[in-house]
């Protein structure tokens, strides 16, 4: 346990069930579903053929009606700025003026470089301010590049690699790398507000949000940061990524369609995409205290740990789910539960609620069901992937966030109940009140690594 305590004094979220954190858990509480027919988004992203919605690939949680242009600030620099670095820095304003800092961190209104005088007028020296988050590869549409792959072909069709560089050179635009490096998120949240501390990017998969969130405490705790901005955005339903999906299995083709991501359920077939970002302000509790702030949560423990699942071991990737343990890992998650809770001086009594990354792919959701039952029998569990989807990287800030939420309303929010779902977890399916201070939420890997945060009201 830090030294100094860490709080939450800000939080953003761009969703599929609202932009902002009040609408976000307003839906949460209704119990509303953000998956739909991929038919529905109104992005660049690709659709469903005539006759396709209701098929397993096609189904997804795409953020309806979103459009950078309302947010980004210049908007020049949305022509550098992927989907998801977008709805980063959406978040992270959010978070910024949640905590109460939109007037001393004001995003970037021009080119113009920050003055001295700007910064000495503030409470934080743009010295102090790091921004530290979570990612992963950031694909563009394969439309981009298309132009420049058929200057390849040869007469007869075939492909011609050397040729790619020139070709490249010519018809792709000069920044397009810039849209989609993973640490531009970061990047770009930093420099419209000033930030000159700590800038760091961690590209773990479903943990990067969580281990991001990790490293901006320890900034905060080896004091070269007095206040720290982090979070994570991700997608799992963009062309590219839709394109390659040999590591998680597809969902199954339903009728029901609000109700295809189904965690826990062991009748379930496979994951459900989505997108979206969650992003935090973090500061020490003495310091946020004497600016007047009011925290929403403490950060009182977090633990990461790594335990190769078996098809790790086996260097190999799949989505098969007929091989118990071939992703996840039962003996990471334990271990990260066991030690953050020792870390917070907690035992299992004292944990309100679990936020679980369960996601609908049995082989993984038994992984946590077997670490649940072990180290928090009987405790209330909600599962945001079955209103969300899996966002990729964000899906570990968002349960961050889902339980952040939690706390600060006093309320456990319901998962979403499943027609005939054979569960036998305590998943929450109705709102209630949330009758401890703390809570513990949960984001790990297919791979083998997990991570728990405890967190508690302030």
């Amino acid at each position: 346990m830090p030294e100094n305590r860490i709080v939450i004094t800000g939080a953003g979220v761009a969703s599929a069930i609202g932009l902002g954190h009040q609408d976000f858990f307003a839906a949460f509480l209704r119990g509303d579903s953000g998956v739909r027919s991929l038919a529905d988004r109104d992005d660049d992203g690709p659709t469903p053929p005539e006759g396709h919605e209701n098929d397993g690939l096609w189904i997804g949680a795409p953020i309806v009606g979103f459009d950078g242009k309302q947010f980004v600030k210049p908007r020049k620099a949305l022509k550098v700025m992927s989907r998801e670095i977008q709805l980063a820095y959406v978040a992270s304003m959010m978070a910024i003026e949640d905590a109460g800092l939109d007037s001393v961190f004001p995003a970037v209104e021009s080119d113009a470089d920050s003055t001295a005088s700007e910064a000495d007028s503030v409470s934080f020296a743009p010295k102090d301010i790091g921004t530290v988050f979570g990612s992963e590869m950031l694909y563009g549409p394969p439309t981009e590049l298309a132009e420049a792959f058929q200057k390849c072909l040869d007469e007869d069709g075939s492909m011609d690699e050397s040729r790619f560089g020139e070709a490249a050179m010519r018809s792709v635009m000069p920044l397009w790398m810039l849209k989609y490096l993973p640490n531009m998120p970061a990047c770009h949240v930093g420099i419209a507000i000033n930030a000159h501390g700590p800038n760091n990017t961690l590209v773990l998969g479903d943990t990067s949000g969580p281990a991001a969130l990790d490293e901006a405490i320890s900034c905060l705790t080896r004091g070269i940061a007095t206040c720290m901005i982090s979070g994570a955005a991700g997608t799992r339903i963009n062309a590219t990524r839709l394109n390659y999906r040999n590591d998680l299995p597809i969902a199954e083709t339903t009728t029901n369609i609000a109700k295809a991501s189904r965690p826990f359920d062991p009748t379930a077939k496979g994951v459900v995409g989505g997108e979206g970002a969650a992003v935090f302000v973090l500061e020490c509790l003495d310091a946020a205290l004497q600016r007047g702030a009011k925290p929403i949560a403490e950060v009182v423990a977090m633990t990461s740990r790594f335990v190769a699942s078996e098809g790790m071991q086996l260097v190999k990737r799949t989505c098969d789910i007929t091989t118990p343990g071939i992703r996840g890992s039962a003996a990471a998650i334990k271990l990260a539960v066991s030690d953050a809770m020792r870390k917070a001086n907690l035992k299992a009594d004292d944990i309100g609620m679990v936020v679980s990354h369960a996601m609908g792919d049995p082989v993984i959701d038994i992984q946590e069901r077997q670490a649940l039952q072990s180290c928090l029998p009987n405790v209330p569990v909600v599962t945001p992937i079955a209103t969300l989807g899996h966002t990729g990287a964000a899906s570990g800030s968002i349960e961050i966030l889902v339980g952040v939420l939690a706390l600060k309303h006093k309320q456990i929010p319901p998962s979403l109940k499943f027609d005939g779902s054979q569960t036998t977890e305590p998943v929450v399916c109705e709102a209630q009140p949330l009758q401890k201070s703390h809570l513990l939420c949960l984001s790990h890997t297919s791979e083998g690594a997990a991570i728990a945060t405890v967190l508690a009201e302030v």
